[in-house]
């Protein structure tokens, strides 16, 4: 009782893992990815949406201010778990 599936058990540590690597996004797209003023909001997004959104940033094939440096620092299981989290919240 109280033990998560190996599966679950690993989608939760993503989630979390997400979770902490989201609070840098707050500064600019506000507090769980809702932004209050001109930059987007990324609460909203598809997990797959916003895979393609922070690779296109990566790659310099989206253009943005800031996004692209700050897409370079982060690695693919990164941004999966970021993507989980958001998606994870559309809803809230």
């Amino acid at each position: 009782a109280g033990v998560l599936p190996a599966s679950a058990a690993a989608a939760e540590s993503v989630t979390a893992r997400g979770a902490d690597l989201a609070h840098a996004c707050a500064a600019c797209h506000g507090p769980d990815g809702r932004s209050q003023g001109a930059i987007p909001s990324i609460d909203h997004l598809p997990a797959e949406d916003f895979i393609a959104a922070l690779k296109a940033f990566r790659t310099d094939a989206r253009k943005g201010t800031v996004m692209n440096l700050i897409a370079k620092g982060v690695d693919d299981a990164e941004i999966s778990a970021m993507a989980a989290y958001f998606a994870g919240r559309q809803g809230r």
